[in-house]
């Protein structure tokens, strides 16, 4: 009877053991994953500001129009009204000069009534066409210098997220070097130096969703993209064979997606569409014409990001 009840204690005892060690690891790995879900979106926010920086260099949008508003001239105003005075001469000074003083008051409140509405009246609001071959050359390096000084802000809580789930703390530290090295470069307004820093901290972007176990599919258009921005970063450099061969590793690597079975293309038409346009992005390179390359890279990108 003994025997019976010391085997008993030993059984619940291990039994109350598993069960602490089943919720345990339950609660450990809720948190993983909730860390690598917080750290995905984190990355995806980091990847389309470093894809504007790189469109900037550019002055690549994707949006088709922009809204522009602009001043109305004054002067136009102020030309009708002179007119309406000289030929109203004295008469209206007369006129003016008798009501004035029973007027002054009203005239007044009308001013400050009116001048909420003069200032909606003097704005002209225009929706304008926007693409490669109208874009104004000049980099406006002000505001992507203030872009990436938001983003560097956002840097730390991501490096945090990812010493959690990583297993290569070395890839961590120099993605955070390299990325001061490309505020040095933005500093200094250096076009091919700033392409080739956002290229290097563009690189680190496959690494790191391969960290959040995201999915076969996603790692896949990753991988594409960044190929096919090693060919974007050399395009001043008018090595066309270069370009070339990158687009040809792109347009490899994005087939995955129509012959891996074990893929879910639940984009199937998306897809589809992305491997014909990254064919003609080929196509273009061959042509060794920089603005019909970024036309096709503008289309293509648009379509990469949606899926």
């Amino acid at each position: 009877m003994k025997n019976f009840k010391k085997i008993s204690i030993v059984f619940i005892i291990i039994i109350v053991i598993l069960l602490i060690v089943v919720i345990w690891a339950s609660i450990a790995s809720e948190t993983t994953t909730d860390i690598r879900n917080k750290a995905l979106a984190e990355i995806k926010y980091f990847e389309s500001k470093i894809i504007y920086m790189f469109n900037a260099l550019n002055n690549i949008e994707f949006e088709n129009y922009q809204i522009s508003v602009e001043d109305i001239n004054e002067k136009s105003k102020k030309s009708s009204q002179s007119k309406n005075d000289s030929s109203g001469g004295e008469s209206s000074e007369e006129s003016s000069g008798d009501s004035s003083s029973s007027e002054e008051g009203s005239g007044e409140s009308e001013n400050n009534s009116q001048n909420g509405e003069e200032q909606k009246e003097n704005k002209e609001y225009s929706l304008n066409a926007k693409g490669v071959l109208t874009n104004d050359e000049q980099i406006n390096w002000d505001y992507i210098k203030k872009e990436a000084e938001i983003l560097e802000n956002s840097i730390s809580s991501l490096m945090l997220d990812l010493y959690e789930i990583s297993q290569n703390n070395n890839e961590i530290i120099n993605f955070n070097n390299d990325y001061d090295s490309l505020l040095i470069q933005l500093k200094n307004e250096d076009k091919q130096k700033t392409l080739e820093a956002l290229n290097k901290i563009y690189s680190y972007i496959p690494i790191f969703v391969g960290y959040c176990n995201e999915g076969e599919q996603n790692n896949i258009i990753i991988s594409t993209k960044q190929s096919i921005y090693n060919a974007y970063t050399i395009l001043d450099n008018a090595d066309w064979e270069l370009v070339t061969k990158y687009i040809q590793e792109a347009s490899d690597k994005f087939s995955e997606l129509l012959t891996n079975i074990n893929v879910e293309n639940k984009n199937q038409y998306s897809i589809n569409k992305c491997y014909i346009l990254l064919n003609g992005l080929k196509n273009a390179a061959k042509v060794q014409d920089k603005e019909i390359f970024l036309i096709k890279y503008k289309n293509l990108l648009e379509d990469l990001n949606s899926l």
